[in-house]
């Protein structure tokens, strides 16, 4: 089973690749042939797709963007396998993506190996749908 440590330093090698804007960086925690849904939904297979990926957005739509990632949740599936939930909050300083977006990563890591990698994650991004849709919020009781 992998550690609460273990975990977070998975986490961090994610995050600090990001913010080197390095593909390759990123994608080293995953397995050779680890499956990477992103937020638009586009399905990855393989650890060289993810950094060929990343890499991409890295050099245009997230250009100079920054992450800050936490560890939220780590569950033992059995078998080696644990599943953990990463909550990212990305700054991006322009372009098409410009503002800050928080987003949720379901990963499933395998602790079998030399050292414990990614083997799934899908990456959303948390909105509130109603929101999004133009719907106004509800309106907040007085207090007297």
């Amino acid at each position: 089973m992998i550690s609460e440590a273990q975990a977070k330093a998975l986490v961090a090698e994610l995050q600090a690749g990001w913010n080197a804007g390095d593909g390759e960086a990123f994608a080293a925690p995953f397995a050779e042939d680890a499956d990477f849904v992103t937020v638009a939904g586009q399905h990855a297979r393989g650890r060289q797709a993810i950094a060929d990926n990343h890499n991409r957005i890295f050099s245009t739509i997230y250009k100079g963007s920054r992450v800050s990632m936490t560890l939220a949740q780590l569950r033992p599936l059995g078998d080696g396998l644990a599943l953990m939930h990463i909550a990212p909050t990305l700054e991006v300083p322009e372009g098409p993506m410009a503002g800050t977006m928080n987003a949720l990563m379901t990963t499933v890591v395998d602790d079998r190996g030399d050292r414990p990698q990614i083997v799934a994650l899908h990456n959303v991004i948390v909105r509130d749908l109603a929101q999004a849709a133009g719907v106004p919020a509800p309106a907040k009781e007085a207090t007297t």
